[in-house]
């Protein structure tokens, strides 16, 4: 027999691998596919729906399992009355915001109307916010002063006729 031809039991036995790889690759795909609808649901796959019995007399009913609930999210949620906004202007002045401890905001101000030096920060309980130092780059006549919440408190930012009152809660 030639080496290089293919006999009739490798060449069906070849083709039943060929169909077998199909078979597995399908039942493997129905198979998560089942699991993965299962999870999503949220009753799963069991029935909500009792059973008649086929004998109605001394038949107690059979209680339905819990539904199960779903996992927490993830996701951060806010409070109803936190900022998501991090960066002020003038434009921002006589706002109230409010943030959680490690919170950080930001304020630019144009040095010409609003001067450095001018910038007060009272806060009740004291060290409730503290400064940042590595600011982000402001373009001339512009420059930036940063934040972030260190404990529950309330704290009122002014420059001039510029006034922000920052709360963080816990």
């Amino acid at each position: 027999m030639n080496s290089n031809q293919i006999t009739s039991t490798e060449q069906s036995t070849g083709i039943w691998q060929y169909y077998m790889r199909g078979i597995i690759t399908f039942c493997l795909f129905m198979g998560l596919s089942s699991i993965l609808i299962s999870c999503v649901s949220p009753t799963g796959t069991q029935s909500t729906t009792p059973q008649a019995s086929a004998s109605p007399a001394n038949h107690t009913p059979t209680p339905l399992p819990p539904t199960p609930t779903l996992a927490p999210t993830l996701t951060p949620t806010l409070t109803p009355s936190q900022t998501t906004q991090q960066s002020f202007t003038a434009q921002d002045s006589g706002r109230t915001v409010t943030y959680t401890i490690t919170s950080r905001f930001m304020i630019s101000f144009d040095s010409q109307k609003y001067p450095k030096k001018n910038i007060q920060v009272s806060c009740l309980p004291t060290d409730t916010i503290g400064d940042i130092m590595n600011l982000p780059y402001v373009p001339p006549p512009l420059y930036a002063v940063r934040y972030e919440g260190i404990k529950p408190g309330v704290c009122t930012i002014t420059n001039g006729n510029f006034r922000l009152t920052v709360r963080i809660i816990p």
